[in-house]
């Protein structure tokens, strides 16, 4: 028996070893299978002819608050993300300091106004004022008129520069124009360039909207400076009728108090400050960028200091993806349907608003990011959120 044991002790040992790499050599197999990555299947119609388009929730509009005023947080009653209604307290502030300087103005032009029977004409200070403004307006006229403002001028180096490369894009699309009728290219390389000169065009478009936008608020603050200098000479005007030299001085106190109290009290005269407290002045808002705690002081040296942003809910719009092969199905004006992520259970409706002209790349494919419009009265959708959006095919 002992013999016989160890002549069938290595064909045993060797079918050990057999089976025992058979396992690994299955076990690689079966890991890597299940480990190789996964591809995302292309996009189809379902299987009732409708296009299935993943979307992400947009908005249009979103209001900045800040305060320009010195005041203290004291309390934040909100969080980000938070659904918000028209008047509802956002934000409690001290404002001890603002009534204290609101205060001290009222006492000054009170003061003035007093001494004002008494006092004689001064013009001087006006008058340097004047000339002050004169020579800032001949200095805007300048800026605006020879575009020696250094936006301006850096606006058109840019401009200068997007034509030459507009102009290189056409030149380089006429090229592959005459290549692709001999048939040397193909129409995907074709479409490139056609794609080059409109993403160049874009970009001289823009410069040159740019330039409109610098110009147009040149041309508001020399419209400002004016205003603001014909009210100054009126008021010289008027003072040189005075008897004496201190009567315009007094009056210019006045002035200056009056205009710094009315832009003081014009500071917290906004629809989003009631009292003592920021609220929303929007009548479906989302709160987002909380840019203050507890605490903290706002409006140092009368500078704006940002507060939060309250999105108009009602803005809320689904960007949708859709296939290029797709995108001759979608109509703009029609009803779709549309399924929360965050709700699969729930179906919306919504309207297409905008097709977009222009397709973009993603994920190695061409899409074009329609725009549709939902009703959403349970508030389901929300920014940055995702769903699916079902096109009619």
């Amino acid at each position: 028996m002992k013999d016989w044991i160890l002549s069938h002790k290595k064909p045993a040992l060797a079918g050990t070893c057999v089976l025992a790499a058979l396992a690994v050599a299955l076990g690689i197999f079966f890991y890597q299978k299940n480990s190789a990555p996964q591809t995302t299947a292309p996009q189809t119609t379902n299987q009732t002819g409708e296009i299935d388009a993943w979307g992400e929730v947009k908005y249009t509009r979103v209001e900045d608050i800040s305060v320009d005023f010195p005041s203290v947080v004291t309390d934040v009653l909100v969080k980000e993300g938070e659904r918000v209604k028209l008047g509802q307290p956002l934000v409690t502030l001290d404002l001890s300091e603002y009534n204290g300087n609101v205060e001290k103005l009222k006492q000054q032009l009170a003061v003035n106004q007093a001494a004002l029977p008494a006092a004689k004409q001064d013009i001087s200070a006006l008058q340097a004022d004047i000339a002050q403004t004169q020579s800032q307006i001949a200095r805007k006229t300048k800026e605006y008129g020879g575009g020696t403002n250094a936006d301006l001028k850096l606006l058109q180096n840019s401009l200068s520069l997007a034509q030459k490369e507009l102009a290189t894009a056409k030149s380089d699309l006429q090229k592959y124009q005459s290549l692709y009728n001999a048939g040397a290219v193909s129409k995907a390389t074709l479409d490139q360039y056609a794609d080059a000169v409109d993403q160049r065009q874009k970009a001289v478009n823009d410069v040159q909207d740019n330039i409109r936008k610098t110009k147009t608020a040149l041309k508001d603050e020399l419209d400002q400076l004016n205003v603001s200098l014909q009210s100054k000479q009126a008021q010289l005007s008027q003072l040189q009728l005075g008897n004496t030299a201190n009567v315009a001085k007094q009056q210019g106190g006045v002035s200056s108090a009056q205009v710094d109290l009315n832009i003081m009290t014009a500071k917290i005269a906004k629809d989003y400050i009631k009292g003592s407290q920021i609220v929303s002045d929007i009548g479906n808002g989302i709160v987002q960028n909380i840019a203050v705690s507890d605490a903290a002081h706002l409006g140092a040296q009368n500078a704006p200091t940002k507060v939060l942003q309250i999105i108009d809910a009602d803005s809320l719009t689904v960007s949708a993806e859709v296939d290029e092969e797709f995108i001759g199905g979608v109509k703009a004006g029609e009803t779709v349907k549309i399924v929360p992520a965050s709700a699969p259970d729930a179906s919306l409706t919504g309207t297409v608003t905008q097709i977009p002209d222009l397709a973009v790349e993603k994920d190695g494919k061409r899409v074009i990011r329609v725009l549709v419009k939902p009703s959403d009265p349970n508030h389901l959708l929300k920014p940055g959120y995702t769903a699916d959006v079902y096109f009619k095919k």
